[in-house]
């Protein structure tokens, strides 16, 4: 092994350097001399010429040199240092010695060099330069058009008013200015002395913007007044407050100052040109409410609607735009003005409409003097004051009126003419008074007064001056009184008479006086609308409150409670008098079918002079019907003697129950003081007969036997002029079809107290030879008779006193409980209390299946009656009446659980917080009693019916 000191003594091969590494850029070294990086800019251009060894072709021509008179570009050519020695002993002018870079621009002193910037030459210069490099201005169909500053701003001058000038003209198929001087088949271009194209046109655009919106706005307005001189006020209230529009902003635009001492505007026209930014704005505004933006070519113009309500919709739309916007004030006033304009003569118009107005005194009694002041109640003019109310309902109102003060608008329009029928000698309708006028107002301080109930004009007319007129004046006198303005004292009105009426003074003073954002009281422009027309909703809610103040008054003769109670009484069936002398007249629940103790069959059998032997006919016995309707030839009855005896049971009922007649106090403490209403009641109620259906129901009313047999009977009211509105025929209809089921109901409790004496006597068994039957029919007797009484309980009990009787609480007087604040509202609760009164008889369309087991029910139990009554006169064997009992018995055992059943769906379908279960009831007393409702009275129903599952456990007959 060797060592590493021997090994040095070897001789190895020595290896090769290694190669040098080299920047692959480089830097020259900066050379000790001060850099000059301007002077090397100017020369780089020689430098690029002398590498290329290329000649620049001059881009302006050699005659342009001349014209600028460049007497700097001679000086590149010498030596740079040149510049410097002519700079130093060159005088600039008498007063500026200033050497800098500065210099050479051409807004720098007369004396001083010029600049080699193209831009910064004279304009002839600039101009033949521009003319020369750009080749559009050579297009052969283009016609250039060179103006001065001078000749365009004069020209400008008669544009922005709508005239025509020397360089712009009308053109009235396109609506809109066009150079007067372009020939045909050239577009005209005009370039100002200075300026390119794009300058010169963005420079224009807004001057030729405000003088066609403006001459447009000028036609639309003299259109309006020619074309649309039938559609009343409004229309023509907006043509003369854009036409005032019009003449404010040519007035202002051309008192603009052209020339002044301070403001030289050949010198900056671009000072002059943001002057007119802001008239540009609004006569765009205006242009766009009008349909006649410059934007918008004359065939494409939008279809302009005169009617009121899409106009002030229009306006109030366009003026919240405009506020959302930002827009400047000038603009948002200008807008203020046309819709306090446009709705002056609309509002006046609502206002006369429910009697808002000084006028209201004299169109009431010219209203009053046309028609008679009493008016007869039992005329057809119903029908068409019912037209009247549709339409009102169907009337549209502006956007800035509410949904709720439109409603409060129409219901006090009807209340208004309601009231004049119902008392012409109201208060209301006579009383002097001042009312404000309602009319837009802007400023804070007319916010503010008009929070607090204030007046909302400090210059209105001293109280003197709006005294209203006395009636007793006659027609010239009221004309002359128009004129007690002019025998003032001098002085007595702060401003001058002319700024009362003259349009133009309140443009200006809403322009003058709008803010620049609305009031903090009103921050939106609904807001506001609501505050104007609050005075006019309060005056509304007034009118129909004194209306139904009327109406609930015990002591008038139009008294809504004494009128429902009056239809209760009769139409509902819950007055015994008028029951017990109907049920005489209409049924019997004798066993006896010859018998004639009634005097109704006394007079059907001697009208028809027919014999006994009619009784004998095949026909059964209509067990329940009286004999006087049951053996008539034909069914359903009719005859004078049947009409007769029908009118004798309303009478003798009222007669009964006249104030004079009554000695129960406690009766006759609501009806005392309604004499009248009980004489017109003999002519306001009265039977008629309906017509007969059409289709599968018309056999069960031609059926004497059916449980609709009595159905083609009805009673009908018909309530005096005022009352209609709250008596309606559709609430009549629901009344007719309560009564309609109680007559059901009536004749089913009629025919099973036939049936009862049918088989009182054990003696006398109807299945004589099948015991068994005889105690199932005994047994079906009991549970339909006890079914019967239940439901009849009920009904009148608590589907109709119990909603009925609560319902007329709220009428009394001082009633805390009151959910109305008009008739309109009254009439609502009066039909929805039917509603609930219908929905408790299992009446309404939705218990379509409640309702047929119902009437199953009944008409089983009517059947075995009918069955009874066969077997009693002996036309039916018992053999042959068994199992038709027990069919009857199983049917109605069904009929009976499946209404059970459905019932207690019904409930826990319906049931809600406040309707407790019956052994928590009393926990929701509150000292007044509270309606049941129409589900919450089917809780009843169920209760009575089934309180223990007892028709789910009734076992079967054996």
């Amino acid at each position: 092994m060797f060592s590493i000191v021997q090994d040095a003594d070897l001789d190895l091969p020595k290896a090769d350097d290694l190669p040098s590494v080299y920047p692959h850029f480089f830097i020259p070294k900066l050379s000790d001399s001060p850099q000059d990086p301007i002077m090397d800019t100017l020369k780089l251009p020689r430098r690029i010429q002398g590498l290329h060894g290329l000649s620049s072709t001059p881009v302006l021509p050699t005659e342009l040199l001349a014209l600028a008179d460049l007497c700097l570009l001679p000086a590149l050519k010498d030596e740079p240092h040149a510049l410097w020695e002519r700079a130093a002993t060159k005088r600039l002018g008498s007063q500026n010695h200033i050497k800098s870079w500065d210099a050479l621009r051409s807004s720098y002193p007369k004396h001083s060099a010029p600049s080699p910037f193209l831009s910064e030459q004279p304009k002839s210069t600039l101009a033949a330069a521009r003319y020369h490099i750009d080749p559009r201005l050579r297009d052969p169909g283009v016609q250039i058009i060179h103006v001065g500053l001078a000749e365009l701003l004069s020209s400008m001058r008669m544009v922005i008013i709508g005239n025509s000038s020397s360089i712009y003209t009308w053109d009235s198929l396109r609506e809109t200015f066009v150079l007067a001087h372009a020939a045909e088949g050239k577009r005209g271009m005009i370039i100002l002395d200075g300026r390119d194209d794009i300058l010169t046109e963005s420079f224009l655009r807004r001057f030729l913007t405000i003088g066609s919106v403006l001459r447009r706005i000028e036609m639309f307005t003299t259109g309006l007044r020619t074309k649309y001189v039938k559609e009343g006020p409004t229309a023509h209230s907006f043509a003369h407050a854009l036409a005032s529009c019009v003449d404010h902003l040519r007035r202002a635009l051309v008192s603009l100052p052209t020339y002044s001492d301070t403001v030289d505007w050949l010198q900056t026209p671009s000072a002059m040109w943001l002057q007119h930014a802001e008239y540009e704005e609004v006569v765009s505004a205006l242009g766009s409410l009008c349909g006649r933006a410059v934007d918008i070519d004359p065939p494409h113009y939008p279809q302009f609607s005169p009617e009121p309500t899409a106009l002030l919709t229009a306006i109030y739309k366009h003026m919240e735009l405009c506020l959302e916007r930002q827009s400047s004030p000038m603009v948002t006033g200008m807008l203020a003005y046309v819709l306090t304009v446009s709705s002056d003569e609309y509002y006046q118009a609502l206002g006369l409409s429910v009697g808002y107005s000084q006028d209201l005194i004299s169109a009431t009694m010219d209203k009053l003097s046309s028609e008679p002041h009493t008016v007869d109640m039992f005329d057809d003019g119903g029908v068409q004051e019912d037209i009247a109310y549709e339409e009102a309902e169907d009337e549209q109102f502006p956007s800035f009126i509410t949904p709720d003060a439109a409603e409060t608008l129409v219901r006090a329009r009807r209340s208004l003419k309601l009231l004049r029928t119902a008392q012409p000698d109201h208060p209301l309708l006579h009383q002097v008074r001042s009312q404000q006028k309602i009319s837009w107002f802007w400023t804070p301080a007319e916010v503010e007064c008009a929070w607090q109930a204030g007046p909302a004009d400090a210059n209105a007319l001293p109280a003197s001056a709006l005294s209203r007129t006395p009636q007793s004046l006659t027609g010239e006198d009221k004309m002359l009184q128009q004129f007690k303005l002019f025998d003032l004292e001098p002085d007595t009105l702060s401003n001058p008479i002319t700024s009362l009426h003259g349009h133009d003074s309140t443009l200006q003073r809403i322009l003058t006086t709008f803010p620049d954002s609305l009031p903090a009281l009103t921050p939106t422009l609904s807001h506001l609308a609501n505050l104007v027309l609050s005075p006019l909703v309060d005056h509304c809610l007034a009118v129909s409150n004194s209306l139904l103040s009327v109406i609930l008054t015990p002591s008038s003769h139009i008294n809504i409670h004494s009128h429902l109670t009056l239809l209760r009484d009769y139409m509902l069936l819950t007055s015994p008098s008028f029951t017990s002398r109907l049920q005489t007249a209409l049924f019997s629940n004798s066993d006896d079918w010859n018998f004639e103790g009634s005097s109704a069959r006394a007079l059907a059998k001697r009208s028809q002079s027919r014999t006994r032997a009619a009784s004998g006919s095949g026909a059964p016995w209509a067990v329940g019907l009286g004999l006087g309707l049951s053996e008539r030839d034909s069914w359903p009855p009719g005859g004078a003697d049947l009409s007769y005896y029908l009118r004798t049971v309303i009478v003798d009922s009222l007669d009964s129950s006249s104030p004079s007649t009554v000695t129960d106090s406690s009766v006759s403490s609501h009806r005392g003081d309604h004499p009248l209403i009980f004489e017109e009641a003999e002519f306001r109620l009265g039977f008629a007969i309906r017509d007969l259906p059409v289709g599968s129901g018309r056999e069960r009313w031609l059926n004497p036997c059916s449980i609709e047999a009595l159905d083609f009977l009805l009673i009908d009211y018909k309530p005096p002029r005022p009352l209609d509105v709250v008596i309606t025929q559709d609430t009549l209809s629901k009344y007719q079809r309560v009564f309609s089921f109680i007559l059901r109901l009536m004749r089913v409790q009629n025919a099973l107290g036939a049936f009862f004496r049918m088989t009182r006597r054990s003696s006398e068994p109807l299945f004589a030879t099948m015991s068994p039957f005889n105690q199932l029919l005994l047994h079906f007797r009991f549970i339909a008779h006890s079914f019967v009484e239940l439901l009849s309980e009920y009904v009148f009990d608590t589907a109709i006193r119990g909603n009925f009787d609560t319902f007329l609480e709220h009428l009394e007087p001082g009633s805390s409980a009151r959910k109305f604040t008009d008739v309109f509202a009254l009439s609502d609760l009066h039909s929805s209390m039917l509603d609930d009164v219908l929905s408790a008889c299992l009446l309404r369309s939705g218990q379509r299946v409640a309702g047929d087991l119902l009437r199953g029910s009944l008409e089983l139990a009517l059947d075995v009656c009918i069955l009874s009554g066969e077997l009693k006169r002996g036309r039916l064997e018992e053999y042959k009446a068994a199992p038709v009992l027990q069919d009857l018995y199983t049917a109605f055992r069904s009929k009976m659980a499946a209404l059970v059943k459905v019932l207690r769906a019904l409930v826990d379908k319906e049931s809600t917080g406040s309707h407790l279960p019956m052994e928590f009831a009393h926990l929701a007393t509150t000292g007044r009693r509270a309606a049941p409702g129409g589900s919450g009275s089917l809780q009843y129903l169920l209760v009575k019916l089934d309180s223990r599952d007892w028709w789910t456990k009734l076992p079967m007959a054996g």
